[in-house]
């Protein structure tokens, strides 16, 4: 694997083969001076602003199912691009609730995501009419388990075209990335959220499958506003072992930051945000995330939570399985908020 990144041709790579055998292309851990210089920077790869964005919802139609209350609602974010999203909370709880913005995966939407029916079930998604099998309602669930939730549906996916590929070629020449405009409409649900009269502000998670597993991270990143996070399959990792033993293909353009491997890797970013409580549901046969690009991330990680007595904080499930939302991932996930949404407030 070594001696297939180096040319023979070149001298100095021959050297350095002889010198440091293990020598890899990758720099290894960047240590940001703390936490706020990693959200800089990492807000700077986005080509977006640090400060929390600014959000006027609509309240399109309400509605009360068995003993839960639907919010359908929607709001304005940027290239004339609207959000749609339901909020969901238990009628019977009263006072300010812990709050989990809820991501779907690439086949999936805000319907999916709050189906009546929980767990595996069929589903067809938009502009498709093939059913697929698909795990539903698990953000209903999470309301039904006491939970105000709001699930949106992701831009550039289901019926918010065009797709993300397109939307991704278009703000590149731009001088913007599509992962960071993804992640400012996320964050203009964290900043409707704190207004809201049921909610704790100091207790707003975040969750998601797939491609709302990586958004997920990538907000919990830029945005300290959220107390706990816990990506399901997001392809967190690392980027540099997904390029060198990976299949990059996998991920779409929305995926790829320009300009991040020379800032730092996944891990380098998470580790500066310890002790913040975060997730990873990671089953080693993931195609969209190596494992051994989940064990660099620890390698990095976890040293900076076990520094500051945290290292509880950092949970990371790596059973056998492959890139698929489970019964035992959204327990597991549940679990989790129970300990750092519900039991505890974060300072």
């Amino acid at each position: 694997m070594i001696q297939a990144r180096y040319q023979p041709s070149r001298p100095v790579c021959l050297l350095f083969l002889l010198v440091i055998p293990c020598l890899t292309l990758w720099g290894g851990p960047k240590q940001f001076k703390n936490a706020s210089a990693a959200q800089r920077d990492f807000a700077e790869l986005l080509k977006i602003s640090r400060q929390p964005p600014a959000v006027s919802v609509t309240v399109k139609a309400t509605r009360q199912e068995d003993d839960l209350l639907i919010e359908d609602i929607s709001w304005p974010a940027a290239d004339n691009q609207q959000v749609i999203a339901f909020v969901i909370r238990p009628i019977q709880n009263k006072g300010p609730l812990p709050a989990i913005i809820c991501l779907h995966g690439t086949g999936g939407s805000r319907e999916s995501e709050t189906a009546p029916n929980f767990g595996m079930g069929d589903w067809t998604r938009f502009g498709d009419t093939k059913v697929q099998k698909r795990f539903l309602g698990w953000s209903r669930e999470l309301s039904r388990r006491g939970y105000l939730t709001l699930t949106l549906t992701q831009r550039g996916l289901d019926s918010r075209t065009p797709d993300t590929d397109q939307q991704a070629k278009d703000l590149l020449v731009r001088g913007r990335t599509l992962m960071g405009a993804i992640v400012q409409e996320i964050r203009q649900a964290v900043t409707h959220l704190e207004t809201r009269n049921d909610v704790d502000p100091k207790r707003i998670g975040m969750t998601g499958m797939s491609f709302g597993g990586i958004t997920t991270f990538y907000t919990w990143l830029v945005d300290d506003r959220i107390a706990a996070a816990a990506p399901i399959c997001g392809g967190v990792g690392s980027v540099d072992v997904l390029l060198k033993i990976g299949h990059p293909n996998y991920h779409g353009y929305y995926w790829w930051i320009p300009d991040m491997l020379t800032v730092g890797d996944q891990g380098d970013f998470a580790a500066a945000m310890a002790p913040r409580p975060l997730m990873l549901w990671a089953p080693t046969e993931d195609i969209g995330m190596p494992k051994e690009g989940v064990e660099r991330f620890l390698n990095v990680a976890r040293p900076a939570y076990e520094h500051l007595n945290a290292g509880s904080a950092l949970v990371v499930h790596r059973q056998p399985g492959e890139h698929s939302f489970t019964i035992e991932a959204f327990n597991a996930m549940e679990q989790f908020f129970q300990q750092y949404l519900k039991q505890s407030v974060q300072k």
